[in-house]
């Protein structure tokens, strides 16, 4: 067995043990893989000459107690289905951290896919530490001025109005300007879009990224300035889309838990009542 990370003649391998563990029907997929799909980031357990499992090790930062720290994002673990029960997976997370604690990360994060795996992640010092207020909404449909699609020129004023909302979120991811961007390039392509409502100031009073199905709707990140603001952009959502109901998500003081954190230096967590979100979930 040999663990190393992916170069780009790996890139193949790479994406049909992706398609392969994450069966996918949504255009997300292609979208991911063609356009955000860090080879470099991706690191491989190679078995028998075989790609048998793999993680990517995304580089975020985290606020955490007034810090700002350096962390990885464990995203897309992934073993063969022929290669599993072999605990691949638990060697590559104990290289991850390794290699965290060679490059001065701080800790490492990541989403259960699944409620039990809380448990399963448990073993490798990972704790609940992130949370997603989460609801659904009935709203009065109606046009709101100042509603409009996002654009990347927003991105500083996305980045203040999120710091300010979830202030109180420690720990809290941080998003460069790229993964702003991203974000934005994302939604519009995929979901219903990016959208935000102007003030009368000129800045942005609230802003949502919403995903859209047959017959509802889903603002993944809903953040505004006021308790006011976000009903407002959420009516103009609704009218927009023609729909009654939003599933709204977002910063809140509680909620269901999302995320779990690791610390490399293996200290026990002290702050537990984090936020993230928009991390490709």
């Amino acid at each position: 067995m040999m663990i190393r990370f992916a170069e780009e003649a790996d890139r193949p391998a790479v994406c049909a043990l992706w398609e392969l563990c994450f069966p996918d029907d949504s255009g997300f997929n292609p979208y991911y893989l063609d356009r955000l799909l860090s080879v470099s980031d991706t690191l491989l357990c190679i078995e028998d000459g075989l790609l048998a499992a793999m993680t990517q090790m995304l580089p975020y930062t985290l606020r955490l107690q007034g810090q700002e720290l350096s962390v990885t994002y464990i995203y897309g673990a992934c073993t063969h289905p022929e290669f599993r029960r072999r605990h691949l997976m638990s060697r590559l997370l104990e290289e991850s951290f390794r290699i965290d604690a060679e490059r001065g990360r701080a800790a490492s994060m990541l989403i259960p896919a699944e409620p039990w795996l809380f448990d399963f992640y448990r073993p490798f010092g990972y704790e609940p530490a992130f949370y997603l207020a989460d609801g659904l909404h009935i709203v009065q449909s109606a046009p709101q001025a100042g509603f409009r699609a996002l654009r990347d020129d927003d991105v500083p004023a996305l980045d203040r109005l999120y710091r300010t909302s979830a202030a109180q979120a420690d720990p809290l991811v941080l998003r460069t300007e790229q993964q702003w961007r991203d974000q934005i390039a994302l939604f519009h392509a995929l979901g219903l879009g990016a959208f935000g409502l102007e003030a009368p100031d000129g800045g942005l009073s609230a802003y949502a990224f919403v995903w859209r199905n047959a017959d509802s709707l889903w603002a993944q990140e809903c953040v505004s300035r006021t308790a006011n603001d976000a009903p407002r952009l959420l009516s103009a959502l609704a009218d927009y889309a023609g729909m009654e109901t939003i599933r709204v998500s977002g910063p809140g003081a509680s909620g269901q838990p999302l995320g779990c954190l690791r610390l490399t230096d293996g200290a026990p967590l002290s702050a537990r009542m984090g936020y993230f979100n928009l991390m490709l979930n």
